[in-house]
């Protein structure tokens, strides 16, 4: 005849196992929280965050085309000095900014925020800084966001966080 085992685990053991992982879990998300902090994720050197916008035919002198770079909003303008790309999350309060054509300005429509369409410069409003640039190159007709002109700054704006 076979032996039979049993297992009792009373309603307060149980309880203090249960607690005992949502702690552990807990712990553990704000390790790695800590250490992705610690050790931000940096680009290899093989990598490119090169994007091609559009051609050159789809954005006339004085338009603007929306597009996202490195996961974050931006635009790139046809001004007559030629092609410039900024982001658009406002740096006031992070408000999606876009091209008024009428005003020949970025603007945003959160405060009244407007920006110069050939520097990212704030012109009125109570943005604290300027739009992030974008460099871009033209090659056989097609423009492309290259890279953050400023990492540093990308990174200092905390609406931009993780897209330098």
């Amino acid at each position: 005849m076979a032996d039979k085992i049993t297992l009792t685990i009373t309603r307060r053991r149980l309880t203090e196992i249960l607690i005992g992982l949502v702690s552990l879990f807990l712990t553990a998300g704000v390790a790695a929280a800590i250490l992705k902090y610690l050790w931000p994720q940096t680009e290899s050197a093989g990598t490119t965050s090169e994007v091609k916008i559009a051609s050159v035919d789809e954005v006339p002198a004085g338009s603007a085309k929306n597009f996202v770079f490195n996961g974050k909003a931006a635009v790139l303008l046809h001004m007559p000095a030629g092609f410039r790309a900024f982001g658009r999350v406002c740096t006031h309060l992070g408000c999606i900014s876009y091209w008024k054509s009428d005003e020949s300005v970025i603007y945003c429509p959160c405060h009244i925020g407007k920006y110069d369409p050939n520097t990212g410069a704030v012109l009125s409003g109570p943005p604290p800084s300027p739009l992030p640039a974008i460099d871009i190159a033209v090659r056989e007709g097609v423009v492309y966001a290259l890279k953050w002109k400023d990492p540093d700054y990308v990174r200092s704006i905390s609406f931009y966080a993780g897209a330098a």
